[in-house]
């Protein structure tokens, strides 16, 4: 710190201080990110059959009260459902946090709560679905 003081002043011995600080904050936050996104991610996922989308939006709908507990969910819709190596960025977020299996044995379901309505954020959810051994389960709440 002294060195930093006697070639740039005060100043410059803060910033440079502050800097270093936020780049480790950052990178400590990277990889503390990484690690819980592969904790909640879908081990034992099974692939998805031809009716794996459809069977998908069924749980997300049956799971969105105790998914969303500060929601109203009473007359939630499903408004799109996809496999998540078609559904844009929310599937790249799959493959970014858990990997292209995971991916690929992945479907993101978006929801909308009327009741929740007129607030945007608040009216619409996104889920992660999988199949598992025991059924289709929600292993993700992104939105």
């Amino acid at each position: 710190m002294n060195f930093l003081l006697k070639r740039g002043g005060l100043a410059a011995g803060i910033v440079a201080v502050s800097a270093t600080a936020i780049v480790v904050c950052a990178a400590a936050g990277s990889e503390a990110q990484r690690r819980a996104a592969q904790e909640h991610c879908p081990a034992g996922a099974l692939v998805l059959p031809g009716n794996g989308v459809a069977r998908a939006a069924k749980a997300a709908l049956a799971s969105a009260a105790a998914d969303y507990p500060t929601l109203k969910t009473t007359g939630a819709v499903v408004v799109s459902a996809r496999r998540a190596t078609s559904a844009g960025p929310r599937g790249v977020q799959v493959a970014r946090e858990c990997g292209t299996r995971a991916r690929a044995r992945t479907a993101v379901v978006q929801l909308r709560f009327p009741r929740m309505a007129p607030s945007a954020s608040l009216a619409e959810g996104v889920v992660d679905v999988s199949r598992f051994s025991n059924g289709y389960r929600v292993w993700a709440v992104v939105h």
